[in-house]
């Protein structure tokens, strides 16, 4: 994790020493999208890498690693494919694919024509043996140099074979940032995830995270970093938190590309 935010630390330093316009689609955050989209027509290589540590019984890191080619359609559309790999917690657990994601945003109006600038989010997930849907409504809204966001996130997952064949797992999440420019190259701001299962039997856990975030870029690169550890949790297992469900720390990495 720490050589992660080295690397992250040490790009972020050659970005400083170059000339920057702002991104459409910049990533103020790791976890909320805003409303912003790119120009039609755009084409960027996105890198995310998650570090979830300390979940369970295991003081190891769990990886959850994306590759993404999003693509602008339109100047109000833009859609994306993902491959997904996924690294358990345990030093022998190897890099395993899980399967690809398509994605479509949709801002339907023009942005500061409301109060608060709308869009719409849909993500299909599968693997074989599972399909995963995952539709979110993004809020966003500008006032000068600061940008506030608010997502509202389901994840609705169906086990297609194996011992949960027949299952679905329900998830809700809500999260919530503001991040203040300074200048164009850089951004920094905080952001809060409530997350919130629907267990069939048993209590529905949740947890609440809360962490800094960190934007730089230039026009063809852009870096964001958030850290975002465990604040509070339920049914609790240590120290107030939720340590059997959720990470007791998350760090996500996002390195874009324009191509």
């Amino acid at each position: 994790m720490f050589g992660m935010i080295r690397s992250a630390a040490l790009l972020a330093a050659l970005l400083l020493l170059t000339s920057a316009t702002v991104h459409a689609d910049r990533r103020y955050f790791v976890q909320s999208y805003t409303p912003y989209l790119a120009p039609a027509g755009s084409l960027e290589l996105e890198v995310i890498s998650r570090a979830l540590s300390g979940q369970g019984d295991s003081t190891g890191t769990a990886w959850a690693n994306r590759f993404e080619f999003e693509y602008g359609i339109t100047d109000r559309l833009t859609g994306a494919l993902y491959l997904n790999f996924i690294q358990p917690t345990g030093a022998e657990a190897g890099m395993v694919y899980d399967g690809p994601s398509l994605e479509l945003i949709y801002r339907p109006t023009d942005p500061g024509k409301y109060f608060v600038d709308p869009a719409g989010y849909v993500e299909v997930r599968a693997n074989g043996s599972e399909l995963e849907l995952e539709p979110k409504l993004l809020l966003g809204r500008r006032v000068h140099q600061l940008v506030c966001v608010a997502n509202v996130i389901g994840e609705f997952e169906w086990h297609l074979n194996g011992d949960e064949k027949g299952e679905t797992e329900k998830n809700m999440q809500l999260t919530l940032g503001a991040s203040r420019e300074l200048g164009k190259v850089a951004a920094i701001g905080f952001e809060g995830i409530y997350s919130h299962s629907f267990l069939e039997e048993g209590t529905n856990p949740s947890a609440i995270q809360f962490g800094p975030t960190l934007n730089l870029q230039t026009p063809k690169i852009q870096v964001a970093l958030g850290w975002h550890p465990q604040i509070s949790g339920s049914p609790t297992s240590k120290g107030g938190l939720n340590l059997a469900d959720f990470p007791r720390s998350e760090v996500k990495l996002i390195i874009g590309v324009s191509l």
